[in-house]
């Protein structure tokens, strides 16, 4: 049984429409390959998810007739050559992506030369030898030694809206912090992907736990979580870092 005969269709619906969008692609000669990402890849699809594909292109664009045509349920399909993609999967700036994470959880649809096979082992590759750059290491070291003050300060000050925002605003970065702490490149913030990656963080000890915790929990719990992850995160952060550098990271406040 091939890989995309083992999708689990939410719906029929869900069924027909895939099917018309790879044949309308397999139909395109500028398309080589064609992977499902998203909920859908992953098997958690709702009646409600939209579908995602990732079009490998030659040199040329892919038809935009097939790709933005009108569809009965949402359609989100991105084409990109195999050299563009590959240069997504290893990111140096903060807040970058690896769209690594979407080949390595994607199901191919249409493959007959092997490009998405090769895109799907080289972002295997390069997830395995990554490392985080130092200046992104350190963009995030400076962001909590800043930030951890303020949210020690809305704590103390109770205003319940107050702790709603910061840690609903907080969150986002933390997540990227931890991952930059692990070496491992940050994934999109598609829930569905930050969960199924959550258990490749293993430093600092429970981190992937800390992190549920921190989704599941009330506003409250969820910043006094978050205070408690930094500064377990803050040491990781530094360790690639002189003495000297971390002096003065400490002074950036």
């Amino acid at each position: 049984m091939t890989a995309a005969a083992r999708i689990q269709y939410p719906t029929i619906l869900h069924r027909a429409v895939l099917s018309a969008v790879v044949a309308d692609a397999k139909a395109d000669p500028h398309v080589c390959a064609l992977v499902l990402a998203g909920s859908l890849a992953r098997g958690t699809a709702r009646a409600d998810s939209d579908i995602d594909v990732l079009a490998v292109t030659s040199g040329r664009s892919a038809d935009p007739g097939w790709r933005f045509a009108a569809r009965q349920l949402p359609v989100d399909i991105l084409a990109r050559t195999a050299s563009e993609w590959r240069a997504r999967f290893a990111p140096d700036r903060p807040g970058d992506e690896s769209w690594g994470y979407a080949f390595l959880d994607a199901v191919v649809l249409h493959d007959p030369e092997g490009i998405a096979g090769r895109l799907i082992a080289d972002a295997a590759d390069l997830h395995r030898s990554y490392r985080v750059p130092a200046p992104v290491k350190a963009h995030y070291a400076r962001l909590w030694y800043h930030v951890r003050p303020k949210m020690l300060a809305v704590l103390d000050r109770g205003d319940p809206a107050e702790i709603g925002w910061a840690a609903a605003v907080m969150t986002n970065d933390l997540l990227r912090a931890v991952w930059a702490a692990n070496d491992l490149p940050n994934p999109s913030l598609d829930l569905g992907t930050v969960q199924r990656h959550l258990d490749d963080l293993t430093i600092p000890s429970g981190a992937a736990a800390a992190l549920r915790a921190i989704l599941w929990a009330s506003p409250k719990e969820s910043l006094q979580c978050q205070i408690g992850l930094i500064d377990l995160v803050l040491p990781l952060l530094e360790e690639s870092h002189s003495r000297e550098d971390r002096q003065w990271l400490r002074t950036q406040t």
